[in-house]
């Protein structure tokens, strides 16, 4: 049996069609090797801004950069009243389901 996908007329056709869209479809390709390296030396440091660029900054912009940081003690608290504010609004919910009369 002669397949349909091994013959010559099914393997052109697919050729015509695949050249035609990758003429319409690609008008430029872009490979990692026309990318040029990364030219400052620090690109991809770890570490967040040295002390001397913080006060610079910090003289340019007249802000002053702040900790963030969240201790363990305080995402208990925000964990506490996110819990808190949850079993309120279940309890009004089921308050009113109660009075509705509802099963």
């Amino acid at each position: 049996m002669n397949s349909i996908k091994n013959s010559p007329k099914f393997n052109s056709i697919v050729k015509e069609l695949v050249s035609s869209l990758y003429n319409k479809k690609l008008k430029e390709i872009t490979t990692t090797a026309s990318i040029d390296a990364y030219e400052t030396p620090l690109a991809f440091k770890n570490k967040g801004l040295s002390r001397k660029k913080k006060k610079n900054i910090e003289k340019q912009t007249g802000y002053k950069f702040v900790d963030e940081a969240l201790s363990n003690d305080d995402i208990k608290k925000i964990k506490k009243q996110i819990r808190k504010e949850v079993s309120d609004i279940l309890f009004d919910i089921w308050i009113k389901r109660n009075s509705w009369g509802g099963k």
